[in-house]
């Protein structure tokens, strides 16, 4: 009589469709490892892929730029790479003792998954799209072993420590690639400035935005930096920009001006947006444009609450700031709109787009490649 197991029977269809998941979640971990890099340490001009930006809530970097996103260097994406890549061998290699641990491993993994998908929602107010695939298919591999095939929670020990040795060997190389990218990332400035000055001219943005995050001088023009951020309050990366374009004020003061246009993702008053991808974008915007006098605090204010942001907290931002009765004004709506028509001559496909003295770079780039950009612009 066969002996029960989901790998020890030949092709079954469980079987065949345990193989189908195993490769899929080695495809998630590839596309989430690939996102990590790309997204903070990227090798050039532009940031990641977009794929799973959806919405302010189902969006890759949310998780991209949390605590849990990689531990001692090795992203946590890539130990699901090596989830799949180990439940592919137990077709491989089928047996009793490399089924048993196959078993074992896709439970503590459940159980893994579980946890992160509860800190993404409790700690970090949003799920990445293709984490929650991979969360699926992690407990579809679980089930799978419960249901049809050897259902253990007591790995083979011999089996296990091959595993374990493949998985530590692999994640110190990756940890110490990790240390190389972030060492390569403070040495490309020649290749940064190379790819910038490649990229069409496209003037600076017109009118000049009465929203200013940074003046040097009284006119946009006149200095030798001239930085136009186009922006979502509820878009992850446009955050991180928020968050540096002090640092690069304070670095070059004096010498740049940064100003602010409001781009929300929200067809509510961006008709080249066709759905509410952020439902909260245009209100956001419509109270940071209430003021311009008041733009830095409300706009930092917005930002640092992203997570939490809705009608709501918005109402309570108004109120605070004295600014309930513009809320809503058409005064308001206007100078967004004036805003959003800023961006038409620059083809807008997402946000962050930043404009350096007429030059469009497309989502964020870290300091290093600002540095290198703005030091060049000094030299002339």
């Amino acid at each position: 009589m066969d002996k029960k197991g989901l790998t020890l029977q030949g092709i079954t269809g469980m079987h065949a469709l345990h193989i189908l998941n195993a490769v899929l979640m080695m495809a998630t971990g590839i596309y989430l490892t690939t996102h990590f890099y790309d997204t903070l340490y990227p090798s050039g001009l532009g940031g990641a892929s977009t794929l799973c930006d959806v919405s302010a809530f189902w969006n890759c970097d949310v998780a991209t730029h949390s605590k849990v996103a990689s531990l001692a260097g090795v992203p946590i994406a890539f130990l699901g790479l090596l989830n799949g890549l180990f439940l592919i061998g137990a077709s491989l290699f089928a047996s009793e003792a490399y089924e048993r641990t196959a078993s074992a491993v896709t439970k503590y993994n459940a159980m893994g998954t579980l946890f992160l998908l509860g800190f993404s929602l409790v700690a970090l107010g949003g799920l990445c799209p293709v984490c929650t695939v991979y969360y699926v298919l992690s407990w579809i591999a679980a089930a799978l072993f419960w249901k049809k095939g050897i259902n253990s929670w007591v790995p083979d020990v011999k089996v296990a420590g091959i595993w374990l040795a493949i998985t530590i060997a692999s994640s110190v190389a990756l940890s110490q690639y990790t240390t190389g990218r972030a060492s390569k990332l403070a040495n490309v400035s020649t290749q940064v400035v190379s790819q910038y000055k490649t990229l069409a001219d496209y003037g600076d943005p017109e009118p000049v935005s009465p929203f200013v995050i940074h003046a040097s001088t009284p006119n946009f023009a006149d200095a030798p930096i001239r930085v136009s951020v186009f922006s979502d309050f509820q878009c992850p990366f446009c955050k991180v920009v928020a968050e540096q374009m002090p640092q690069l004020a304070r670095r070059y003061a004096g010498k740049i001006n940064i100003q602010y246009f409001f781009y929300p993702l929200d067809s509510a008053c961006n008709t080249s947006v066709k759905s509410a991808m952020h439902q909260y974008a245009c209100r956001a915007a419509m109270l940071a444009a209430c003021d311009p006098a008041k733009f830095n605090e409300v706009h930092d204010e917005i930002f640092a609450n992203q997570e939490k942001l809705d009608l709501d907290s918005l109402k309570a931002l108004a109120d605070k700031h004295g600014l309930t009765a513009c809320f809503d004004g058409q005064t308001t709506r206007d100078a967004v709109l004036a805003s959003i028509n800023g961006a038409t001559k620059f083809n807008l496909r997402s946000t962050p787009t930043i404009i350096i003295n007429g030059k469009k770079i497309e989502g964020s780039i870290p300091n290093p490649h600002f540095h290198a950009i703005f030091d060049d612009l000094l030299k002339k």
